[in-house]
């Protein structure tokens, strides 16, 4: 079995590989990362040529898996005709829309609010469940992950989640919506809100 991934940059292929030891260790994989410059500096609508032509070239894998938030619509897009092409947050805002209505989005980069906001809405929708989301912006975090001071970038977004938390009014569960948001996890588990 092989499959790839599609990251929006190098520090992600340590993060799946070490899923892929866990859960499948047998599996032959791959990792891409050529399309977040093309994105960064021209915008998403100017890369479908340049990722039709990778997905071409991963006919072969039983899954290809876009681990980006900010290229997931264009995903979207192929999936509707491929169905082994995913947005690993699919089944995140599944899982979010599933925990309860109240929900706290923590983003880190602005580009990937709009995605992230139309995906979490098309997951409620399906399911028929009403949701009452809150954004918050832990932009301030994104600079050490730029420079990749992992600690301060955790730090930062467990500051900015904390600050945002009113007690009264609890969320049902908090996302953190881009992969690199991970490393978060484990310093906000005291909250004792489910962390997706």
């Amino acid at each position: 079995m092989k499959i790839a991934f599609l990251h929006i940059a190098q520090v992600h292929v340590e993060t799946f590989e070490a899923l892929v030891q866990e859960i499948a260790p047998q599996c032959n994989r791959t990792h891409q990362s050529e399309l977040l410059a093309s994105t960064q500096t021209d915008g998403l609508m100017s890369i479908p040529a340049q990722t039709y032509e990778i997905l071409e070239k991963l006919q072969t894998t039983v899954a290809v898996l876009c681990t980006c938030s900010t290229l997931g619509p264009l995903f979207d897009s192929f999936a509707q005709f491929n169905l082994k092409v995913v947005r690993i947050d699919r089944p995140l805002m599944e899982a979010a829309v599933k925990s309860g209505p109240k929900i706290l989005i923590g983003i880190c980069l602005e580009s990937t609010r709009d995605a992230t906001l139309a995906l979490l809405n098309d997951c409620a929708k399906e399911a028929e469940d009403p949701t009452s989301l809150e954004v918050i912006m832990c932009d301030a975090a994104w600079p050490y992950f730029a420079a990749g001071d992992m600690k301060a970038f955790s730090a930062e977004i467990d500051r900015a989640i904390r600050q945002s938390i009113d007690q009264e009014n609890t969320p049902d569960c908090i996302v953190l919506t881009q992969a690199s948001m991970g490393v978060a996890n484990d310093v906000l588990t005291d909250l004792g809100i489910p962390i997706l």
